[in-house]
């Protein structure tokens, strides 16, 4: 009876606590957020001089404060910015993001990187207001805020949200006219007709949040990506599930 009765109480203070506290609203802001996103990257270009060893920004670049021009649910801490230095080798190039106090000049390169410090834990000083877009558009910010200026292998960070129905279907239709890589099989193609319930969507519970975003990715087809959010501030994404709903790879070795 005892331990009965132990069981019942920590199963009722899990619900409290998590996600299965509230219900899933679905985000259907998701495809005019994706749309200003895929504005704010257009004619976004490599620097042709950050195609050498410790690259140094010039002026002009793409400024990462930009990012909440369109997720506009989601904020600095005060007093702080969000920023990047650029990493390139042979192998490619990337954008390597950091925050930094407002006042503090901006790291030259790579190599002034501070080689300790949590510089690097950027997501801790973005504030999420508390509502479903809110938790959606941080999700959102965690997995592509690095897809500027991508080089060479760097291009296998190809992540896409996916917003709805529409949209995979395009996808799909898309592989077998782009001309990157194999197209989908027909076992792949069947499964992807047959998804539902596309649309991201969020719980937010007493403690955490449970963000359900579908992902596609040309090495490694369509996944249901959910990310459990620590619902007060600093948000910390404390644990993350992948279920690969379609395989596919597109068979491309950069």
């Amino acid at each position: 009876m005892r331990k009965a009765n132990l069981v019942l109480i920590l199963v009722l203070a899990l619900a409290a606590c998590g996600p299965a506290g509230g219900s899933a609203e679905t985000i259907s802001a998701c495809r005019p957020t994706l749309d200003d996103l895929a504005r704010l990257f257009s004619g976004v270009e490599v620097p042709s001089y950050f195609e050498t060893e410790n690259p140094v920004k010039q002026g002009g670049e793409f400024d990462a404060m930009e990012y909440f021009s369109v997720f506009d649910h989601l904020s600095m801490k005060p007093g702080y910015v969000l920023d990047y230095v650029y990493h390139y080798d042979g192998m490619g190039g990337h954008p390597i993001l950091y925050f930094r106090p407002q006042e503090q000049p901006p790291y030259q390169s790579e190599a002034d990187l501070p080689t300790t410090g949590d510089w690097s834990a950027y997501l801790d000083y973005i504030q999420a207001e508390d509502t479903p877009e809110g938790y959606f558009q941080f999700a959102v910010m965690e997995m592509v805020a690095g897809q500027f200026y991508l080089f060479w292998h760097a291009g296998y960070n190809d992540l896409q949200i996916v917003c709805d129905k529409t949209e995979v279907n395009k996808i799909v239709s898309d592989l077998s006219k782009d001309g990157f890589g194999l197209p989908m099989s027909l076992a792949s193609r069947a499964r992807a007709a047959l998804l539902n319930e596309i649309e991201p969507q969020v719980v937010i519970g007493e403690q955490t949040v449970e963000v359900r975003i579908v992902t596609f990715s040309k090495w490694g087809g369509f996944f249901l990506t959910t990310e459990t959010i620590s619902r007060s501030a600093p948000h910390k994404i404390l644990d993350v599930q992948q279920k690969n709903l379609v395989p596919y790879d597109c068979g491309i070795m950069f």
